[in-house]
């Protein structure tokens, strides 16, 4: 990816990278649980992101500041129901035997 667009991201990236939860790959992709959450792409026709949301996979414009904090919006959001989700989650039983947390 050129340097401009990285530039272009940076805001962008260094947002991703304060989720413990993501795993940072080749720069500009990051995976949850080993699986593909989100890449960006550098076309003729823009600047894009591709993300894993509640909704499946979006294809969203990131070329501006308000395009790059709406997504980070919805990422943030995706992140934190997934915190707050395992994080109210019983632990189960291992055999039959209740683990008490």
């Amino acid at each position: 990816m050129k340097e401009s667009t990285l530039d272009t991201l940076g805001p962008l990236l260094k947002f991703l990278r304060t989720y413990e939860v993501l795993e940072e790959t080749q720069g500009t992709k990051f995976l949850l649980s080993g699986k593909d959450f989100i890449h960006f792409h550098d076309d003729s026709d823009g600047l894009w992101a591709d993300a894993i949301l509640s909704k499946g996979r979006i294809r969203m414009s990131v070329a501006s500041e308000a395009e790059q904090r709406e997504l980070m919006g919805k990422i943030a959001t995706k992140l934190e129901s997934l915190e707050s989700h395992s994080e109210r989650r019983p632990r189960r039983s291992v055999r039959g035997i209740r683990r008490d947390t």
